[in-house]
């Protein structure tokens, strides 16, 4: 199923007609005004819409928000803004276009991925559920991504042929990071999930490999951060006095050559925040082209490592319904493992750093 935004009637824009139109199928929608109750206090306006209307993407949406077509008591928008019970949401006109071919999330996703997927769950109830992320899909569609992950899981049998279970994201992960990934099925989970995440009360371990060893081998970061500072013609997140606070604690797992692999526990959920800690700490991530140190990328990627050296390995946190302990460990995807032997192996070691290397090892075993 493909989707269209009607613009707004009070636009100058005109909708051409043609022999396309002759063979879709139209359904419009009048302008709505939509009075936020107790089920969507706190939620982001853009969920909220995603839910209204679950076949439009969520980058038609963006792009509605940016026009100021939806209106929110009046004002104009962004998708992150949280709506208060009372609120008025004004929905414009939309047309929707159907192929013969409608699926729940609207976009179309590999089958190949739909399968992988189902593999890929770690904990789910009616509730919740955990999934392992593949690296390398971005969480929402758009710029280019056709699909995102969000759109992957609704794409699930479990979830496609169900009314009541309805997946949304409760957090983000970076594109190129993998692992634990947190989905609330119903609004009041999600609601409480994506609070929960925001203040704080979920427990996050990643796992990355960083340059060089971390003196002492634990501690905590707490450096605020900016968003949206130009360095070099990008835009990063970075280190600055009045920025938001940040705080990340970390600990050595083992120890290489010139590289280490440490787990980090995030107690806030900024922007890019390991990344750029790790940085500030003088240990940048392994394969992080926009943080990262280009030499010791190089030499990552001559060990076949050809993303970011970050995992989410586990989240732990109270059920948002029966307040059970939930704990999910998704294990260290293969790529990042396979860089693990080989960087104990000695991979990219001169011949001298090898056998010095090698008789630390006898003398630790007399």
């Amino acid at each position: 199923m493909t989707t269209n935004v009607e613009e707004d009637p009070c636009s100058t824009g005109k909708r051409e007609s043609g022999a396309h139109d002759s063979v879709q199928k139209h359904q419009r929608t009048p302008v709505r005004k939509v009075r936020i109750g107790d089920d969507w206090h706190g939620s982001r306006v853009d969920r909220f819409l995603k839910a209204e209307h679950p076949t439009i993407p969520l980058s038609a949406w963006q792009k509605l928000m940016r026009k100021g077509r939806i209106r929110v008591n009046g004002g104009r928008v962004r998708g992150n803004v949280r709506l208060q019970k009372g609120d008025e949401v004004r929905i414009p006109p939309l047309t929707i276009e159907t192929d013969g071919a409608e699926s729940k999330s609207g976009a179309k996703v590999p089958r190949q991925w739909i399968r992988r997927m189902e593999q890929r769950i770690l904990f789910q109830d009616e509730h919740v559920c955990i999934v392992g992320k593949p690296p390398g899909i971005v969480v929402h569609g758009g710029s280019g991504q056709p699909w995102g992950i969000i759109d992957l899981i609704r794409e699930l049998p479990v979830f496609k042929t169900s009314k009541n279970l309805n997946p949304e994201l409760c957090h983000r992960l970076d594109r190129d990071t993998s692992g634990c990934l947190v989905f609330g099925l119903n609004r009041q989970a999600t609601r409480s999930l994506t609070e929960a995440f925001r203040m704080g009360q979920v427990r996050k371990r990643y796992l990355a490999l960083v340059r060089g060893v971390p003196t002492p081998s634990r501690g905590v970061i707490d450096q605020p951060l900016v968003k949206g500072k130009v360095r070099g013609g990008e835009r990063m997140v970075v280190v600055e006095n009045g920025g938001d606070a940040a705080r990340t604690r970390y600990r050595l797992v083992r120890r290489f050559h010139d590289a280490a692999l440490v787990e980090m526990f995030p107690e806030t959920g900024r922007t890019h925040q390991i990344r750029v800690h790790g940085r500030w700490l003088g240990h940048p991530l392994a394969q992080d082209r926009k943080y990262g140190d280009r030499e010791f990328n190089n030499r990552m990627k001559s060990l076949k490592l050809k993303r970011l050296f970050l995992h989410a390995e586990k989240v732990s946190f109270r059920h948002p319904i029966t307040g059970d302990v939930i704990d999910v460990h998704a294990p260290l995807e293969q790529d990042l493992h396979s860089v693990v032997k080989r960087l104990a192996d000695g991979a990219g070691e001169d011949a001298s750093e090898q056998e010095s290397r090698r008789k630390k090892r006898r003398e630790r075993r007399r």
